[in-house]
């Protein structure tokens, strides 16, 4: 696969990749990532035990655990030379959500 160029300025938008959420490999990371993710908001740490946690804190959480799962498991890499090269990143997501299964 042949990644879009880093946009070398902040007015560039970043081209996206295209992901197919129902594609069953896409969709075994997606389901993997999700039992990480939950892993933690059900388990001691999450917000099932610790009530008064913000929202945000429970996506950072959730989110956190999710891509430390796949990490650990080597599904997934980290581009550092694309990580190094761009001078800023989008904080949000264009595409719309996909529906939830």
């Amino acid at each position: 696969m042949t990644k879009p160029p880093v946009p070398n300025n902040w007015d560039n938008n970043w081209q996206r990749i295209p992901v197919d959420p129902t594609d069953p490999d896409t969709a075994w990371i997606l389901k993997l990532a999700v039992s990480g993710a939950d892993g933690w908001a059900l388990g001691p740490h999450g917000p099932l035990h610790d009530r008064g946690m913000a929202l945000a804190d429970i996506t950072t959480g959730a989110v956190r655990h999710g891509l430390l799962h796949l990490l650990e498991l080597g599904l997934i890499d980290i581009d550092t030379e694309r990580l190094r090269q761009a001078g800023s990143f989008p904080l949000r997501r264009e595409l719309p959500e996909e529906p939830t299964p």
